[in-house]
């Protein structure tokens, strides 16, 4: 069998151009191959030519894009016969088998290792910038680094939130992986003592910090396990350029990562929103209750609703509460309490119990701590009189005729889904004539000025005193609220519910 090499014809420079063929040649992207070809054009495990008897042959891994001889593809899995004067392609580097030369393969010379350098930095930026997500990107860095700085292992160690360093990236030419954890270990706890590898001192290790904002937040290992296999003469300056352009990449795809998560974000509370505009009650009056309502959704859109709807006999029901949380997971549990209530109200007008099946709906259906506060009203206007539920909400005020607003007092209730056992209690409101009630969210008390300070109750009383209709009402109460808070942007929902007798 003839000693063939394989002659580098065209393409990137690479950090040697003749290899010489003893037994069997790996080639592909992966650090651990025989040749390494750093293009995302190549497989990790790309090609393999190796020695079948009295012949060499060519064998197409299963490559991405393929391996071409003499300019026709290969079949994958299907080995080839090579001969003198063969061209093989792999990627954009085209080789060519030749009668190995007496001495064995030579370094590429001295005056082209910056463009090699050159090369590899690019075929890295190009790769990294390509990266989907943290792990390819460290995946990324450890093979480069590895093929550029001539270590036999490289990692990269990531520093999580209680501060510890722990490897996510190895890689390895022909060492003990498993002997790699463990020195790692050591490595970590070093480095997180604030030590580090002198380069000058230490020519068979190298670390590097990748950075962001000026902060560390992982670092590059690189060694050679005193194995004789030594660093390249650059090889800390490479590894540098390479820390510094990788950090620049994980920049980047941390600020790719927060524009998809808040255009995801912004889609939910959008839609959470519109959950919100389709559960609003009709304006017009329903069987001699006149209301007026104001919902205006926060800045995270939390679960306010509001709902006045008939029932039979000329009673109405009115309700206003809150759904702990926000976003879309709150919007469903407003259509769900909505749905459920005016379907369980079909049936009775009992105040409590509505509640209590309502209460025990939300304990099986809602995660743990997905509560709702709820003020439930069933009004009788030509008695003008209400029976109502207060379940943890405790948000209401009765404005008199005299135009003087007071809260009305309840024993109130736990609120809803929190117990499946817990026992709900109607109570009972008689209203004066020219008397109306105003429910609000505690978005509307909790509202802050540029100060800090809230609007308050205090504030929201102060504003209705004069108020003779639900609108009026309304209408002084969000004036006032403007003028505290002046441009201030709201975090919570802000809702509204006036009811009056006609």
């Amino acid at each position: 069998m003839p000693l063939l090499e394989l002659n580098l014809l065209a393409g990137p420079p690479l950090a040697d151009r003749r290899w010489r063929l003893v037994d069997a040649l790996t080639i592909g992207r992966a650090p651990d191959n025989g040749l390494v070809l750093p293009d995302p054009s190549v497989s990790r495990e790309h090609a393999l030519i190796r020695a079948d008897g009295a012949h060499w042959s060519l064998l197409d891994r299963h490559s991405r894009l393929g391996t071409r001889l003499n300019g026709l593809a290969l079949e994958p899995g299907a080995p080839a016969d090579l001969h003198v004067g063969d061209v093989i392609g792999l990627g954009p580097w085209r080789f060519r088998v030749d009668v190995a030369a007496a001495p064995p393969a030579r370094p590429a010379p001295r005056g082209s290792l910056a463009e090699q350098r050159l090369e590899l930095l690019l075929g890295c930026a190009a790769e990294i910038a390509a990266a989907a997500d943290e792990q390819q990107w460290s995946d990324v860095l450890a093979e480069h680094a590895l093929a550029g700085s001539g270590f036999a292992r490289a990692a990269v160690l990531w520093r999580g939130e209680d501060q510890r360093l722990r490897p996510r990236s190895l890689r390895t030419l022909g060492a003990d992986r498993e002997r790699f954890e463990r020195d790692l270990e050591r490595i970590a706890e070093r480095l997180e003592s604030g030590a580090r590898e002198d380069p000058s001192a230490a020519p068979h290790a190298l670390q590097a910090p990748l950075t962001l904002d000026g902060e560390e937040v992982a670092w590059l290992h690189l060694d050679s396990n005193r194995s004789g296999r030594d660093r390249r003469a650059d090889a800390p300056t490479f590894v540098q350029a390479l820390s510094r352009l990788s950090s620049l990449a994980l920049a980047n795809l941390r600020r790719v990562d927060a524009a998809r998560r808040h255009a995801m974000l912004a889609a939910d509370l959008e839609r959470a929103r519109d959950v919100q505009r389709r559960l609003l009650p009709d304006a017009r009056p329903a069987a001699g209750l006149g209301h007026a309502l104001h919902l205006q959704p926060g800045r995270t859109v939390a679960g306010d609703i509001a709902d006045v709807f008939e029932l039979p006999g000329g009673k109405v029901a009115a309700l206003l509460g809150d759904v702990a949380g926000a976003g879309l997971g709150a919007g469903l549990v407003m259509a769900s309490v909505q749905s459920f209530m005016r379907a369980e109200l079909a049936h009775h007008d009992d105040p409590a119990r509505a509640s209590a099946r309502l209460n025990a709906h939300l304990c099986a259906q809602s995660g743990r701590g997905r509560f709702t506060t709820l003020w439930l009203g069933i009004f009788e206007p030509h008695a003008l009189r209400c029976r109502f539920v207060d379940a943890g909400h405790g948000l209401a005020l009765r404005l008199h005729p005299s135009r003087e607003a007071t809260p009305i007092v309840a024993h109130g209730n736990i609120p809803l889904g929190i117990s499946a056992d817990a026992q709900f209690h109607a109570e009972t409101l008689q209203l004066e004539p020219g008397e109306f009630v105003l429910l609000h969210s505690d978005g509307l008390v909790e509202r802050r000025a540029p100060d800090g300070s809230a609007f308050g109750h205090e504030r929201l009383v102060h504003a209705l005193r004069g108020a003779a209709t639900p609108a009026q009402a309304i209408a002084r109460a969000l004036g006032a609220l403007d003028a505290h808070v002046v441009d201030a942007a709201a975090d919570d929902d802000t809702t509204l519910l006036a009811l009056a007798p006609t």
